[in-house]
């Protein structure tokens, strides 16, 4: 009997890249640092720096939102 057969074995379910939590903090990570780029290139000069730190954290908050929903629609449970 060969030890490495697959016969009578469940078929192993297919892993959306979402479900794998390194793939979705990675992705989140690369989000972030393109916001902070973004906020950083184009926020004038002379606004104060708590106004660009809120802009940081409504555009966090906002993105991590729409992040869950993505997830939670296109991931099969």
């Amino acid at each position: 009997m060969d030890p490495l057969s697959d016969e009578g074995s469940p078929p192993v379910p297919h892993v959306h890249p979402l479900e794998i939590p390194f793939v979705w903090f990675g992705l989140q990570l690369i989000e972030y640092a393109i916001v902070w780029l973004l906020i950083t290139t184009f926020l004038p000069e002379g606004v104060p720096g708590p106004i660009g730190w809120a802009l940081f954290l409504v555009l966090m908050i906002g993105l991590t939102i729409l992040n869950y929903r993505i997830r939670r629609r296109f991931i099969p449970r």
